[in-house]
Parts: structure tokens; sequence; C-alpha cells
């Protein structure tokens, strides 16, 4: 009785972190950058065709690891790959803040974008794993409600408030990149 009683509350946690996961790393890590590309050009001086690429070098990560993070958390399991996957997007999101050149942004762009291209394809697998067939379209629903609040956060603030209050486009990714690596750790 008792077990079954920790198993239906610890699957509600279990959403929860794979929110906070979905959120943080697809929603508001990726997201802050694009908003902050005014001050990072400016602080770095790159023109308009190199911020272009270094946008486009997240997605780019994500055509070479999309169906092998799937395959990751087939082999080693989800809860392995998301603590690693988390921490590692973590530290990559916040090694983007270290940046003094185009090509060391791309260079952390890219492998920032390597762990927020597994997020998606591990994600829907947790829901499936610890929810029911008809809780489904309930639990998709909430990890795209996530991923929209993560993005909203990050649009709306990164640039107007957390900048500002921050000191610079720097901390605020050193910020941002934190809240995956405690996710991960509660993986």
């Amino acid at each position: 009785m008792i077990s079954k009683i920790f198993k239906s509350h610890y699957k509600w946690y279990i959403l929860g972190l794979t929110m906070a996961t979905f959120g943080t790393i697809a929603g508001a890590e990726r997201m802050a950058m694009p908003v902050l590309f005014k001050e990072i050009s400016s602080n770095l001086n790159l023109d308009l065709l190199s911020v272009g690429a270094i946008w486009g070098a997240d997605p780019l990560a994500g055509v070479f690891i999309g169906l092998p993070g799937g395959l990751l958390a087939d082999r080693f399991g989800i809860k392995r790959t998301l603590t690693v996957v988390c921490i590692l997007a973590g530290i990559f999101s916040a090694l983007r803040g270290f940046s003094a050149n185009f090509a060391m942004l791309a260079a952390t762009t890219f492998l920032f974008g390597i762990m927020a291209a597994m997020a998606p394809s591990i994600v829907p697998k947790t829901t499936a794993v610890w929810f029911s067939r008809q809780q489904m379209g309930l639990t998709n629903a909430l990890l795209q409600v996530a991923f929209s609040v993560g993005a909203m956060f990050a649009t709306m603030t990164s640039a107007t408030v957390l900048s500002p209050f921050l000191g610079g486009w720097r901390n605020v990714l050193f910020l941002l990149g934190a809240p995956a690596v405690i996710i991960g750790l509660l993986w």
C-alpha cells in the first residue's frame, strides 16, 4: 500500500523534474541568447553574419545528436542520461559567458547545443515510462508549457532585467547555467 502511494506521488516529482529540465535547457538557456545578441555583438565586435553563425551553431549541433541522444537514453537509462545532459548543458551554457571572441562563442554554443538538443528527444520518453497512456496528453502538454514558460522568462528578462542587474550578458549566462546543474544533481 505504502509503495503504491509513494510510486503515485513519485511520478509527479519525476514530471516536475522533467518539466524543469525542459523549461530550463530547451527554454530559458536557449532563448536567452537572441535577446542578448545586441549586447554580445557590441561587446565582442561581431557583425550580423557572425551573430547568425553563432545562433545557428546551437541547432546545427542538434542535427548530429538528436537521434543518438534518444538511443543513449535507451542504453543508459533516462535518469543517468538526463543527469549528464543537465549538468553538461549548465556548464556549456555558462561557458558561453567566458567567450572572448567569435570562435569561442560559436564553439561553446555548439557544445551547449549538443546537450540542449538531447532534451527534446528524452523528455517525452520520461512521461511514457512513468505515466499511463490516458495521462500522456496531459503530461506532454505540461512539458510544452514548461518549455514556453522557460523561453518566455528568458526572452522577457535576460536583456531587460537580468543583464542590467547582474552587470552584463556574461553574468546572465553564468546565472542561467546554474539551474541546469542543480536539476542534473536532482536527477
